[in-house]
């Protein structure tokens, strides 16, 4: 059987996020048989507002050497993965608009059956805690969390939620718990991966009946 193939997807402005991600790709990775790619979803602002905003402008460039290391997602990285990862930062109670943006072109794989029973799951950065990491998506692929109780250290941790990794950002970095909580997702969610692209002729009649049009 062909590896199986993870995609690590994320959108980030400032880099947290993709710290993030790489802590996830880590957790996948351990999973034998498992080949994992982190790619950044197109960036939507455009540069005449990064010039009228200097401060904008320098939250970028800073992490531009970063980001740069990943190349952009288009909607065929995803579709060709067994399993996918979302990650955003929190805005305004909500995931931030480019990846509403990445997720609207997937209409046509969706119509297709493309996305149905791919594991799916969801990380994400906020500045605060409950600021909206409760990212929910309903393309037919099958959600992957965190179970709870994971063991961490410190009055501040957060161990995740059935809805994915959670890192709050104060400014001090990832923490141990917090590339902790992220590999544990990374983890599960290259396990499900292998287990719902399992060859046996069992699992290939299920496949197929799921993804037939009703």
């Amino acid at each position: 059987m062909e590896n199986i193939k993870v995609l690590i997807l994320y959108y980030s402005l400032g880099g947290g996020t993709g710290k993030l991600a790489v802590e996830v790709a880590k957790g996948a990775e351990e999973v034998e048989g498992t080949e994992v790619q982190i790619k950044r979803i197109p960036e939507i602002i455009p540069e005449e507002a990064f010039e009228k905003d200097q401060k904008l402008k320098e939250i970028r460039d800073r992490s531009a050497e970063f980001q740069n290391q990943f190349a952009i997602a288009t909607v065929d990285d995803l579709i060709q993965a067994h399993g996918v990862a979302f990650g955003t930062p929190v805005h305004f109670g909500s995931f931030a608009s480019q990846v509403k943006q990445f997720i609207d072109q997937l209409s046509p794989a969706w119509v297709k059956g493309q996305l149905v029973n791919k594991p799916a799951s969801v990380f994400c950065v906020s500045g605060s805690l409950h600021g909206g990491e409760e990212l929910t998506l309903n393309l037919g692929m099958v959600p992957v969390g965190i179970p709870y109780p994971i063991q961490g250290e410190g009055p501040e941790f957060d161990g995740g939620s059935p809805y994915g990794a959670i890192y709050i950002n104060k400014g001090k970095g990832l923490s141990e718990d917090d590339k902790k909580v992220a590999r544990i997702l990374g983890h599960r969610l290259a396990v499900m991966s292998h287990l719902l692209n399992c060859d046996c002729e069992k699992c290939n009649d299920c496949h197929s009946l799921v993804k037939k049009p009703h």
